[in-house]
């Protein structure tokens, strides 16, 4: 799944810190879903909420792979410019790799503890050469 933050407006899962996230109906348990990659994953309460749906219904889930910037390449990796040749990325807006940050923090609240051991976590941040910000985010607890 490919979410393009650019073309979307959503509501952040840190807007309104009381609310709680939403419970999809289980209507049908996704038995043979094995590999899930979402890339541009934000923080999105719709996002979010999707994710925790797939960690709950996906019996036979073996990866999950999150990804913070939307079209990057080689997730995991601590130095991800998808230039090799010139060490630097992409152009990205500040806005978008400020969304690949509180993307990150979201993961660290409301998904980590979802993670069942069975399931491999892959995630993707920004690359941490070239979108580096001083930011102040929403603070998590236990990590």
């Amino acid at each position: 799944m490919q979410v393009d933050q650019s073309d979307m407006r959503h509501d952040s899962v840190f807007e309104d810190p009381s609310s709680h996230l939403r419970q999809i109906p289980e209507h049908r348990r996704h038995e043979r879903l094995k590999k899930v990659q979402i890339d541009g994953f934000c923080s999105a309460k719709s996002v979010v909420e999707l994710t925790c749906h797939i960690l709950k219904n996906a019996t036979s889930l073996e990866s999950l792979t999150l990804d913070c910037i939307f079209g990057a390449e080689a997730v995991g990796q601590s130095v991800r410019c998808s230039a090799p040749e010139s060490g630097k990325c992409m152009p990205t807006s500040r806005r978008m790799i400020l969304e690949a940050h509180k993307a990150l923090s979201a993961v660290k609240r409301y998904i980590l503890e979802k993670v069942p051991s069975s399931v491999k976590l892959n995630v993707g941040g920004p690359c941490t050469r070239c979108h580096v910000m001083d930011v102040m985010l929403p603070q998590v607890s236990n990590m």
